[in-house]
């Protein structure tokens, strides 16, 4: 499974460069046959009809996608392509003017689909966290690709007819068709009914995260528009013939490749590590808003081209990598019923109102210089209210991931939930006293404190007491067990929970005492003084003690130099906060714990390479020992982010690293490396991937059975950590 995960990954870079040489080529073909034929005040027009049968288009496609798959949608899409562009090349020299029209819209339409299809195939045949590694690949193949569809249709310019260039660029369809079957083997459609495979829009509209991302494609898309009119208004101006605006365009589309592939080999990997998606995707927006800036104060050729090479190669590479991976997370009928939209569709509705603004301002101006410049203006503000709208989708992303984990991706049963930090449950407990039962013990308590409470009373509390310190067990039994016990003798039953023979009643009868005792509880808890047995038995009983005490207690529990007491403080707070969402639980402190027990796990590592050293025959015992303590460290640490983070999607993270299926690992991996701190992150994330290749070489060796068994041990108990 592995060789051919990365056998269709080394596909997928190689079909990136004959898919991405037809787009650039073809595009440069495009423009300069459309300028020939026309001048550049037709092209808002052409632009605008372009939109308007995207979305045509894009609706067909998003129809398609869920019932033929990723893979069968863009086999399709390649080879129409391929032979749209040959009825083209035939008919170049009967009717040029309206060859120039088709091209330019069907490029327009098709390629961006062909590009659209091929990136949901890639998407859906990897999972998240490998994806990250994938799409930077097919990015760089794709940059590379767009180098040489610059340098042949260069090339060609000057030595062939473009007719010649067209059949060539239908040829590279049957390259790229080739590739999709190859890559997307893996990715067969579960067929969807009618009903699914209509959802598309409505999922949009109903979707919040997905709108965002729609939302951004318009505004980018109308940016896009803006730029690339002032360039082509710029280059028509300056040159006459179609040769020398092939040459041009051949020019720009080359540089502006090799560009995009210098970002995107050498810059953008380290940007989505440092940054994140957001910060990677937001460079888009504001490096375009300044060079469109710099070209509506000085406006010409070389300013236009600024802002439309920023556009293009930012957004080819630095973009493109961070928005791929914003799907990640989305199920795959919903992706596919989506993705083709917003990719295509949200686009064209950009450029159908970009165009608009185009025609608007051309209208209204004298000359052709002053309808640039202002459509350099307005290319800014739409390019800044674009970064602002990208701001918003890391956090989308991130909860998109969460969401994956939760609904329906990993199920939490009852019967499959293992709790490895809890004694066993203690049978019979007491009932939580309500308020009004609460202030009667309390004047109860008082009465007992006054003077002149009756001899009987007093002569009963002194004889629990003589009772409870006799080493007899039977009288020491009676004395718990008995619902009368007063709250005065609690330090005295707290001792108790020291002994294994009497720790179940005295948890029940210190349960019955409630709040009253909970800062006996805490000091008992906390003092070194304390047998250690007692102390980790004591955050038990604090769990449901909802007392401000009770919760700095715990608190102040998690730096204990004994790691039972810390552990079982952690569950407590967990328990705390899950019974009332009001708790508030300092994040500092909190994230403070986690990176204290991220640190002292090192020594596990450094008592790993001692065990080399010892005999052979004894390491097995080690190992054992080793491994629950790692199990136990980890399931802390997660515990304590749960108080922190999204508790579902925390201790679902940790369930889907055992599972056997790898598209789980990588989600869980993907959402804790954007959700953790990097100080945390860093220490932890060698654990983390350990622990996601654990199924792996388990299921070599072990039944599934044992499997499941294994898996189960790992699991926090959701009652601790909450929903």
């Amino acid at each position: 499974m592995e060789r051919a995960r990365e056998r269709a990954a080394s596909i997928a870079i190689l079909t990136s460069i004959p898919m991405v040489a037809q787009l650039i080529a073809g595009r440069a073909v495009r423009d300069a046959l459309f300028l020939t034929e026309f001048e550049a005040v037709y092209l808002p027009r052409v632009m605008l009809a372009a939109a308007a049968l995207s979305l045509g288009a894009a609706m067909s496609v998003s129809r398609l996608m869920p019932r033929w798959g990723p893979r069968g949608t863009a086999l399709v899409l390649a080879m129409l392509n391929g032979a749209i562009f040959v009825f083209e090349a035939a008919l170049t020299d009967v009717a040029p003017r309206s060859v120039a029209v088709i091209t330019y819209i069907h490029v327009s339409v098709l390629g961006a689909l062909v590009v659209s299809a091929f990136s949901s195939v890639v998407n859906e045949r990897f999972d998240p966290l490998y994806a990250k590694t994938v799409v930077a690949q097919v990015g760089t193949g794709a940059a590379l690709g767009g180098v040489l569809g610059g340098v042949v249709a260069l090339f060609l310019s000057d030595a062939f007819e473009l007719a010649t260039v067209l059949y060539g660029l239908g040829a590279l369809s049957v390259l790229v068709a080739l590739g999709v079957w190859n890559v997307g083997k893996s990715t067969q459609p579960q067929r969807a009914s009618d009903d699914e495979s209509n959802f598309g829009i409505r999922t949009i509209r109903k979707d919040a995260y997905l709108r965002k991302v729609a939302l951004t494609i318009v505004l980018l898309g109308a940016v896009g528009v803006l730029v690339d009119y002032a360039m082509k208004a710029e280059a028509d101006a300056r040159f006459t013939d179609s040769a020398s605006l092939l040459s041009f365009f051949a020019v720009f589309y080359m540089v502006t490749s090799l560009l995009t592939f210098v970002m995107q080999a050498g810059v953008a990997k380290p940007l989505l590590a440092k940054i994140g998606l957001g910060g990677t995707m937001a460079i888009l927006p504001f490096a375009v808003a300044i060079s469109a800036g710099l070209g509506a104060a000085w406006t010409g050729l070389w300013t236009a081209t600024l802002g439309r090479g920023t556009q293009t190669v930012i957004s080819s590479s630095l973009f493109r990598s961070g928005y791929e991976l914003l799907y990640t997370p989305v199920p795959p009928l919903k992706k596919r019923a989506t993705k083709a939209l917003i990719d295509i569709a949200c686009n064209r509705i950009g450029y159908g109102i970009g165009s608009i603004l185009v025609m608007a301002i051309v209208a209204v101006t004298a000359t052709a210089d002053v309808a640039t410049s202002w459509v350099l203006v307005v290319a800014t503000i739409v390019a800044l209210i674009s970064a602002w709208m990208i701001r918003q989708l890391h956090d989308g992303y991130v909860n998109e991931l969460a969401t994956s984990l939760r609904d329906g991706s990993i199920v939490l049963h009852s019967d499959d939930i293992i709790d490895a930090t809890t004694l066993h449950t203690l049978a019979g407990s007491a009932a939580v006293m309500n308020r009004h039962q609460l202030l009667d013990s309390i004047e109860e308590l008082g009465r007992e404190r006054d003077a002149d409470q009756s001899a009987a009373r007093r002569e009963a509390w002194l004889a629990q007491l003589s009772d409870l310190l006799s080493e007899e067990p039977r009288r020491v039994l009676n004395v718990l067990l008995d619902d009368s016990l007063s709250p005065r003798l609690a330090a005295h039953v707290i001792d108790r929970l020291g002994n294994d023979v009497y720790a179940r009643p005295a948890y029940r009868a210190l349960e019955q005492m409630g709040p009253d005792i909970t800062g006996q509880l805490v000091d008992a808890m906390l003092s070194s003084d304390s047998p250690a047995s007692v102390r980790r038995r004591v955050p038990r009983l604090l769990r449901k003690i909802e007392d401000p005490r009770a919760v700095r207690g715990l608190l102040e529990g998690l730096k204990d130099d004994e790691f039972d007491v810390r552990y079982r403080c952690g569950h407590a707070l967990a328990n705390l906060q899950r019974g009332n969402r009001t708790i508030e639980l300092p994040e500092r402190t909190i994230m403070e714990a986690v990176a204290r027990e991220v640190a002292a796990d090192q020594e596990q590592w450094q008592h790993r390479r001692l065990r080399e050293e010892v005999s052979p025959d004894i390491q097995g015992e080690i190992d054992a020992l080793l491994e629950d303590r790692d199990d136990r460290n980890l399931q802390h640490v997660f515990t304590l982010l749960s108080l922190a983070l999204d508790r579902d999607a925390i201790v679902l993270s940790l369930r889907a690293l055992s599972s056997q299926d790898a598209n789980l690992r990588g989600t869980a991996l993907e959402y804790l490396h954007n959700v953790l701190p990097e100080r945390i992150r860093e220490p932890l994330w060698p654990r983390l991937t350990e622990r996601s290749e654990q199924p792996r070489s388990r299921s070599m060796k072990s039944s599934p059975e044992d499997l499941l068994q294994s898996m189960q041990s790992l699991m926090l108990d959701r009652d601790q950590l909450g929903k």
